[in-house]
């Protein structure tokens, strides 16, 4: 690899990765949860958690909720590049706010970018008009979800016993209402995007409200599945050197049941059923790259309906849900996610 200027540092301590795996599990839980899941006092806890999120080795954010998915449009593109263009069309990408997640990728195209629009009319017209401009962009092709199972929220390192994760986990109770975001919901949802565990009275303040109004309507946001959380980290740190995109082919009739049972594979980051023929894409963290062809027979011993239509190893992640990334992993800045932020195409 080229010198670029950053050092890599050694992997993290047991102890930071069991603090990271507490918020994985419930990223908002109070320090007094914490500090008891990771046995240390809860200022401990907190202060060892300013450490990791100063050096940008760790963060927690808001994330759309399985309704929103619903609700959304996304579609993951594969880009090809100028000849030379592909790390400036990958910089300029990673500024948008609709544009969730862009890596470079070892295939036939160069960058693979994940979208999230208010509509299919407005992803159409992103993925048709807006993108073919950007310099250095030379063909877009377009892959539309039809169903997410998961979009790394409930990735984790999976450090902690059982019987502690099972107790930090968190437990949506049934909604006060079902009714459908707001303009002051989704200034919540941007409030939230810095910090995941930002205090109530700072959203407060975010979204011009009362602390009690924040309070009740991120439990409703919650309840509803509109918003998730999330914690992640330099995942390199933590002995996650790797990661691969697998296209997928199987009878349409059994998606549901496949998408279902991989969300229960460590490996497992994404999960989607796809308009196409290649109908599910699955992305996956690996400790190195030599652990993906175990894990494609691994896949299609378990699944004999599967067959993997093509495979390409992630290269480097530029940004990774709203955050850009070092070429290490780390949290260099956050470009906000929002969803809502492409004009509704008539």
């Amino acid at each position: 690899m080229q010198d670029s200027g950053v050092e890599p540092p050694p992997l993290l301590a047991e102890s930071d990765l069991e603090l990271i795996d507490a918020l994985q599990i419930s990223p908002r839980a109070s320090w007094v949860e914490v500090g008891a899941a990771v046995g240390a006092d809860p200022v401990t806890a907190a202060r060892r958690w300013q450490r990791l999120t100063s050096t940008g080795e760790a963060w927690t954010t808001v994330a759309l909720g399985p309704r929103q998915m619903h609700a959304l449009s996304m579609a993951f593109l594969e880009i090809d590049c100028a000849a030379g263009a592909a790390a400036e069309v990958a910089a300029t990408l990673a500024r948008e706010r609709h544009l969730i997640t862009v890596q470079h990728v070892a295939a036939g195209h160069d960058l693979f970018v994940i979208a999230v629009a208010p509509s299919m009319a407005a992803l159409a017209d992103h993925v048709l008009t807006a993108l073919p401009r950007v310099p250095g962009v030379a063909k877009v092709r377009t892959h539309v979800a039809t169903r997410v199972f998961e979009a790394s929220c409930r990735w984790r390192l999976r450090v902690l016993p059982p019987r502690t994760a099972h107790a930090l986990a968190r437990r949506p109770g049934v909604p006060e209402s079902t009714r459908e975001m707001d303009e002051i919901d989704r200034r919540l949802f941007t409030a939230l995007l810095p910090d995941g565990r930002a205090p109530y009275a700072e959203l407060a303040r975010a979204v011009g409200t009362s602390e009690r109004t924040v309070q009740r309507r991120l439990t409703r946001l919650v309840a509803t599945g509109d918003l998730d959380f999330r914690c992640d980290l330099a995942r390199s740190h933590a002995g996650w050197h790797s990661a691969a995109l697998l296209w997928l082919r199987m009878p349409d009739a059994l998606l549901e049941e496949t998408g279902r049972a991989l969300l229960g594979w460590p490996e497992t980051r994404t999960c989607a059923a796809l308009a196409g023929p290649r109908n599910m894409l699955l992305t996956v963290g690996l400790h190195g790259v030599a652990d993906l062809h175990p894990l494609v027979v691994r896949l299609e011993e378990r699944f004999p309906h599967v067959s993997v239509a093509d495979r390409q190893i992630v290269l480097r992640q530029s940004k990774l849900y709203g955050r850009l990334l070092d070429p290490y992993g780390r949290c260099a800045e956050v470009v906000p996610v929002d969803p809502w932020s492409l004009p509704r195409a008539a």
